[in-house]
């Protein structure tokens, strides 16, 4: 029941902001196991949901030193607005030496290529939108 619940409140809120749905769970699920499958590393994300206003996590501005939890992170996915991925990781290798990116933009393109997902890129970061007011800004 709970559920079922918070979905109806995400379907209203989606209704009252007039937002076009993008992505729909066949396709989350498709990304989810490519990404999980295939890729070096799951590539950390900043995550948006229909009904919060705070983003998880609340700083994604820079490359940062994690991975992303692409397995139960973004689930349930009627409830994602979008996710802002940087497919590349500072990558510790001691305290006196600086830290060496991991950078796997290349193949995580051809992944949403493949699967046709529109997306937004801006420098290196990649927007994926569930749900959006304006798809004209998104690259398939």
């Amino acid at each position: 029941m709970v559920l079922n619940r918070n979905k109806t409140r995400v379907v209203e809120a989606i209704t009252e902001r007039n937002l076009i749905s993008i992505m729909n769970d066949t396709k989350w699920r498709e990304l989810q196991d490519e990404v999980v499958n295939t890729l070096l590393f799951p590539p950390p994300y900043q995550a948006k949901y229909v009904l919060e206003d705070l983003l998880h996590p609340e700083e994604f501005e820079k490359d940062v030193w994690y991975w992303g939890d692409w397995k139960e992170g973004i689930v349930p996915f009627y409830n994602v607005e979008w996710i802002k991925v940087r497919p590349r990781y500072l990558k510790h290798r001691g305290s006196l030496v600086s830290p060496e990116l991991i950078d796997i933009t290349e193949d995580f393109v051809n992944i949403l290529k493949e699967l046709s997902i529109p997306y937004r890129q801006d420098n290196n970061t990649y927007f994926i939108y569930g749900y959006i007011s304006d798809a004209s800004v998104l690259t398939l």
